[in-house]
């Protein structure tokens, strides 16, 4: 996994120079962009630019938790069964994420992991790591209408769809209440 640390050691010496110009934050987001085009342009196959991403992710998250950081945000904006697969990785009950006692988040459409995946880390109290996945803003505008149409012409007679109804259904709202 050579690649691998060219992938990661950008990104630790990034943060350590940002990181050490000011007080630690308590939150960062990583962008998980660009996958397809490094498996690309370092000739691998499309599913090892993605499991590079993935590494490269535990490895931030790690070092986040070793820095102190209490919250990361991931966006994962792939539809695809890797991501599933690894999501559930992460979760299991011997993960370095249980070991550690970080929390698991998942914000975007939920219906893409199963149940079970959902749960497991709900009882630890450490870094919690939100992944946003397939969390385009046309999956959660469409998502959010639909909602709103099910509420007003499906179960009652009707009525406006407001913005304000619309903003209550978004992911993230819907994920904090």
């Amino acid at each position: 996994m050579k690649f691998l640390s060219k992938v990661v050691q950008p990104f630790i010496k990034c943060m350590h120079c940002v990181l050490s110009v000011g007080p630690m934050p308590s939150h960062i987001g990583f962008i998980m962009d660009g996958n397809r085009r490094y498996g690309t342009k370092n000739k691998l196959k499309q599913v090892a630019g993605h499991e590079a991403g993935y590494f490269a992710l535990l490895s931030m998250v790690t070092y986040c938790y070793e820095l102190g950081i209490k919250y990361v945000t991931a966006y994962a904006f792939s539809i695809m069964d890797l991501m599933t697969e690894k999501f559930e990785l992460l979760c299991r009950k011997d993960s370095f994420f249980n070991g550690y006692g970080i929390r698991v988040h998942v914000s975007g459409n939920l219906q893409l992991l199963p149940q079970h995946s959902r749960d497991t880390t709900v009882n630890n109290s450490g870094l919690l790591l939100t992944i946003c996945m397939a969390y385009t803003s046309t999956d959660e505008i469409i998502h959010a209408f639909e909602k709103c149409c099910q509420e007003k012409w499906v179960e009652n007679d009707g009525g406006i769809i407001s913005l304000a109804d619309i903003e209550k259904r978004m992911y993230v709202y819907e994920d904090c209440t």
